[in-house]
């Protein structure tokens, strides 16, 4: 058995040497060039999908951010205007629509 082995071994070298490609299989260039594409579909959809993840929590994230700087000022500005620029018996929307020269109802 290690005779036969030794001998095709000698066998393909020879066959590659003289570039003798008889007994190759014949490839169809047309499946490949189909799995390729699907393959790279493949790939690009999850690319897509991770940009698009990504973009979800930075975006989130943001949003998160924003909503607590203008809720955290407009807390800030509620209290400055209510221990510093109401007058008696006035709510702090009041004051605010008389600094910014709104008429009251």
């Amino acid at each position: 058995m290690c005779e036969q082995n030794k001998t095709k071994e000698a066998e393909y070298k020879q066959k590659a040497l003289e570039h003798d490609v008889t007994d190759m299989p014949e490839v169809d260039l047309h499946a490949v060039e189909a799995g390729l594409n699907d393959a790279y579909h493949k790939i690009e959809d999850a690319v897509v999908g991770g940009y698009k993840k990504i973009e979800d929590g930075v975006v989130g994230g943001y949003k998160k951010i924003e909503t607590g700087v203008v809720e955290g000022f407009t807390r800030m500005t509620d209290t400055i205007v209510e221990k510093f620029l109401t007058r008696e018996g006035e709510s702090v929307e009041d004051a605010k629509k008389r600094m910014n020269g709104e008429k009251q109802e």
